[in-house]
């Protein structure tokens, strides 16, 4: 079994303000340092604004449902700094 499974992912555009969730998965896997050395405390977005477009995605991971909603900006920290995918 996979350990993570990528269900469904949309790009809504918010019509309310809404915790991003990328913030608090970049939070809870990386160390102060790591966030300073990536020069990141500035660019962290908490917050997805109204009429914003942001990623929403379902995903299995480990066997349960998540469901996700971030900003495009965290998410490319995600994908480049904590996964270090390179885009082509």
């Amino acid at each position: 079994m996979k350990k993570f499974e990528l269900l469904k992912r949309t790009y809504p555009i918010s019509q309310f303000k809404r915790l991003c969730d990328g913030y608090d998965y970049i939070m809870r896997n990386t160390s102060p340092e790591q966030r300073e050395e990536w020069n990141l405390p500035d660019k962290l977005q908490q917050k997805i604004k109204i009429n914003e477009k942001y990623i929403y995605q379902v995903a299995k991971h480990d066997g349960e449902f998540m469901v996700m909603s971030l900003s495009f900006s965290n998410y490319e920290i995600i994908r480049k700094k904590m996964f270090e995918f390179k885009d082509e």
